[in-house]
């Protein structure tokens, strides 16, 4: 004998349904990729060709959303009804009374669209319709199945979404290849700020402790912008991230700068190049090594502990920009240990500050450049500024000169500071 259960209020739990929109919204997302043209559809319930224009004027007034409701004639979608049409076919009753048909305000389709099918392969075919016909609105379909209605806006808003997605990847992807903004290595701390024009860019910056008396801090700025430029950049930062697994008696900065110079020759393209300023840090002969590969001037600031009776080396280019082999060659070709770089001895409080070439070319509502005197002044005042400071002095110098000017290129500062030297 079964038992017997008792059934009460409790037992049974409330059916809680989606609203019929919510559920296809639902049905769109699980089935169809972000990149799918299903995954951009608009359910609309087809209306019959046989009812009024009456009716449909209520049901777009009923929705301000509602932009084009899809027509069925014979069990087959046959085109849409735009909103601007009806309402202006019914907005005084005069109108109303003397409305023509609902076919005759339908507008036809002149192509029907796959929902598998990829949004940014099949925009450029919508658009060429659009241009011919003036279509706006495309039915959708999935194994003849309608599914509902896209719109020319809906294809490029999701570009729009796609390639900003795309590019914010991208942009976290650039920026891992960079060291953080407070890095120290033995005696120098580095403090950097980096802001790009675009979602991305073509400066980069590497810091690298090479063994327990050396280290590199390196500034680069790509020829060009966007996107072409940044791929540079993330070469230029795999090429770093490659030789941190070299042995360290391999890693003697000149055969560095030469390993780089021809890697990169390999890497940029005709017409392309990559400036460089490369500070090399030998602890063990107490010297610095300054290599200014067609780079913006580099300089090197000493003041006394009151913070007056400073004195400055600015370091101009003594290389060519990186990329084409002749760094490498310049650095073979030397003699006597003399292959162009500038060597400056370690100094307690002496500060070293880079730049890329988008600090000075920024430019204010006027369009008046920064320029390299005031490059220059603004250094020599933030000698005086506190460390934990930096980033933000330098932040502050950029968002005060360029007001609200976009700017025209990439801009990155470090500024290298000796510490406590004995």
């Amino acid at each position: 004998m079964q038992e017997e259960i008792d059934v009460s209020q409790n037992f049974f739990e409330d059916i809680q349904e989606a609203p019929q929109d919510q559920a296809h919204k639902t049905f769109f997302q699980e089935n169809f990729s972000p990149k799918q043209i299903g995954s951009i559809a608009k359910y609309i319930e087809p209306v019959s060709a046989n009812v009024s224009a009456e009716y449909l004027s209520s049901l777009f007034k009923d929705d301000e959303e509602l932009r084009a409701i899809p027509i069925e004639q014979n069990d087959s979608v046959i085109g849409i009804v735009e909103r601007r049409a009806i309402l202006e076919a019914t907005n005084t009753t005069w109108k109303r009374l003397t409305s023509k048909n609902i076919i005759d305000y339908v507008e036809p389709f002149h192509e029907s669209l796959n929902a598998n099918d990829y949004i940014e392969k099949t925009l450029g075919e919508i658009s060429k319709i659009n241009r011919q016909t003036g279509s706006v609105f495309f039915p959708v379909y999935s194994r003849r199945r309608f599914l509902g209605l896209v719109s020319l806006d809906g294809f490029l808003d999701k570009m729009d979404q796609l390639r900003a997605q795309d590019l914010a990847k991208a942009a976290a992807i650039q920026k891992s290849f960079m060291p953080s903004s407070d890095t120290k290595f033995g005696s120098c701390e580095l403090r950097s700020w980096n802001k790009m024009a675009n979602e991305l860019g073509g400066d980069i910056y590497q810091a690298i402790k090479l063994d327990d008396t050396k280290s590199m801090i390196c500034c680069f700025d790509v020829s060009g912008k966007n996107v072409a430029a940044s791929l540079l950049t993330i070469a230029v930062g795999s090429f770093f991230k490659m030789i941190r697994v070299l042995p360290k008696d391999a890693l003697q900065p000149e055969k560095i700068i030469s390993m780089l110079d021809e890697f990169l020759q390999d890497s940029v393209p005709m017409g392309n190049f990559i400036t460089a300023a490369i500070c090399c840090f030998d602890e063990e002969k107490r010297r610095i090594s300054i290599y200014n590969c067609g780079h913006t001037n580099v300089y090197a600031i000493i003041k006394n502990e009151s913070g007056a009776n400073g004195k400055m080396a600015v370091i101009e280019p003594t290389f060519p920009p990186m990329g084409m082999g002749a760094v490498s060659e310049q650095i073979k070709n030397s003699k006597d240990g003399k292959n162009g770089a500038t060597v400056l001895p370690f100094k307690d409080c002496l500060h070293i500050n880079l730049y890329s070439d988008g600090f000075t070319d920024m430019k204010n509502n006027d369009g008046e450049r920064y320029e390299d005197d005031r490059a220059k002044d603004f250094f020599i005042n933030l000698y005086r500024v506190k460390d934990g400071d930096v980033e933000e002095k330098i932040q502050g110098e950029v968002t005060e000169w360029i007001q609200n000017a976009m700017l025209p290129d990439d801009v990155t500062v470090l500024d290298l500071r000796l510490k406590s030297i004995a």
